[in-house]
């Protein structure tokens, strides 16, 4: 006989403790304190900025958080990928703050070793993820972590069946393009969710500067 979990009263609602993560700086202004648990998917197209806010909110999480990411659209010696870790900067949380290319199966035999990262990156879930239920099982059977996918995009909407599954599924949404993260999910800033990752390039896409 299936045993069911107790429902809650309205009470036992207001009373749960819920874990939030310390954002600090724009990232909060866009983001506000996400909790310590649920999927996060970002889409965005070829050159818009997407790959360095990955980093960016890799370091933000990686600040007080262990943070895990598998690099799978390009190799961990590639010369972006280094370039882009000095100009984010991850070195400052270097201690929390992990990187390499697993496939499925490996990356779950590393998440299942005692003490793993709280917060796991995957870029890209199209590289990652062989069909929604395999997304599926493993959000459930990491359902304590916090796991970052990104995808691509094609104009405004995820490029794939596959990512645009995700997306709806996800718990927080962000957009990138033209250098501008817009989050679109349920937990919004004070500034309406919007995050410019590069400002020279984004004010330089919308004329305001020579």
């Amino acid at each position: 006989m299936v045993k069911l979990k107790k429902a809650l009263n309205v009470a036992n609602i207001l009373n749960q403790k819920i874990e939030r993560i310390p954002f600090e700086g724009d990232m909060f202004q866009a983001f506000k304190e996400p909790q310590n648990k649920g999927v996060w998917f970002i889409w965005g197209a070829s050159a818009s900025g997407k790959s360095t806010f990955m980093l960016q909110l890799a370091k933000e999480f990686a600040k007080t958080k262990d943070t895990f990411y598998n690099l799978l659209e390009e190799e961990t010696d590639d010369s972006d990928f280094i370039e882009r870790n000095e100009i984010v900067g991850t070195s400052d949380v270097k201690g929390n703050f992990s990187v390499a290319s697993y496939d499925y199966d490996q990356l779950c035999m590393y998440l299942d070793k005692r003490g793993s990262q709280e917060v796991v990156f995957i870029d890209s879930g199209i590289y990652f993820f062989k069909s929604f239920e395999q997304y599926l099982e493993f959000k459930r059977k990491y359902k304590k972590k916090i796991i970052v996918i990104s995808g691509h995009a094609n104009g405004n909407h995820p490029r794939s069946e596959l990512e645009k599954s995700i997306m709806f599924d996800a718990k927080q949404k962000v957009f990138v393009t033209g250098y501008l993260a817009a989050c679109k999910g349920r937990t919004i800033g004070p500034n309406g969710g919007l995050y410019v990752i590069w400002k020279e390039g984004f004010e330089k896409l919308r004329g305001q500067t020579e």
